[in-house]
């Protein structure tokens, strides 16, 4: 992201933001900016590829390190990641931009949030850009992870969420803090359905943590730029926040935020584009079809790629094409 300029700003809630955006002259003023979002285990350099491959285009970008990650505050207390928290954080940057439209682009947990972002602020929206995660409206039933895992273990022959029952228990930041060299393998082994086997078998990533061998990375994962990014930020500041983002789901607190969200907003207004990948076993492609057949995303596009969940960091070309093919079609 050589081309963006790296700054901070303290939010009304009292939080330190890191984030990267376009210089001020640059950029096409009556165009979109493209607001990317990233999610676990990530930061905003996550996206520094894809972002590079779209510098030629001409909408501001802006790039944060979400709540919990890298340079930002991160807050022990589970109810400061409610979304309504973490989406008046966003505005109060784009505020401090100057940016009143933006294409909102969110990966993993960063999709979830840029969903909130869109549902809480369709007037800074000029379209939603969704990759891995798929479109889920608020519910009025509480979130039981039991149940879903019973649910989709029945209709795909395995639970989605197998892997938040280490995530969100008492010890799960420690058990993850001494086996960071571990967890780097579990999250981006190259072995056939590694995903499913790791992120859905019980107690599948604490076995390997104490098992004696290793695996075959994917080639990006042996990069020095992505592995030295993420033993530098855990080895200094532990998985202890990034995790309220699990937590703050299973206790709840989203749900009850997300009772103050209108109902109208939940159909997706504007041009929605999703990203899918072949290889992630937990965001399943198929998934989308459920809120398109509801129709809740009336103005719907969607490609997909081969790749594993963290397709930014695997194939940043193909997802920067295929954001370019959207962008440049839709807000020319």
């Amino acid at each position: 992201m050589a081309q963006l300029e790296k700054k901070t700003i303290q939010t009304k809630r009292s939080f330190t933001y890191t984030y990267y955006a376009s210089p001020k002259d640059k950029g096409d003023p009556s165009a979109p900016a493209l607001f990317f979002i990233h999610g676990f285990p990530d930061s905003a350099f996550m996206w520094s590829e894809v972002v590079d491959n779209l510098s030629d285009l001409p909408y501001k970008v802006v790039v944060p390190d979400c709540l919990g990650y890298a340079g930002t505050s991160k807050p022990k207390d589970v109810s400061a990641y409610k979304w309504s928290g973490q989406t008046a954080d966003l505005c109060e940057i784009l505020q401090a931009e100057g940016i009143d439209q933006v294409v909102v682009i969110g990966h993993d947990w960063g999709a979830v949030l840029a969903q909130r972002f869109y549902q809480r602020c369709p007037e800074l929206c000029a379209g939603l850009v969704l990759l891995n995660i798929s479109y889920r409206a608020p519910t009025e039933q509480r979130f039981d992870l039991d149940a879903w895992n019973a649910q989709t273990e029945k209709r795909f022959g395995y639970p989605l969420y197998q892997y938040w029952y280490l995530f969100t228990s008492l010890d799960g930041s420690k058990v993850i803090n001494n086996s960071l060299e571990k967890f780097w393998e579990v999250l981006h082994g190259a072995d056939d359905d590694w995903m499913k086997k790791m992120f859905s078998g019980k107690d599948a990533m604490t076995k390997y943590f104490s098992c004696g061998g290793t695996v075959e990375l994917k080639s990006f994962a042996k990069q020095g730029k992505w592995r030295d990014d993420f033993f530098e930020r855990f080895s200094k500041d532990g998985f202890e926040a990034p995790l309220n983002w699990y937590k703050a789901q299973t206790s709840n607190v989203q749900w009850q935020d997300d009772k103050s969200i209108p109902k109208e907003n939940h159909v997706v207004k504007v041009p929605f584009f999703f990203l899918g990948c072949t290889g992630d076993s937990v965001g399943r492609t198929d998934l989308i079809q459920i809120p398109r057949e509801a129709g809740l995303l009336p103005d719907f596009e969607m490609t997909e790629i081969e790749s594993g969940h963290w397709c930014a960091m695997e194939k940043p070309r193909e997802v920067a094409e295929a954001l370019r093919g959207f962008v440049t079609k839709r807000f020319p």
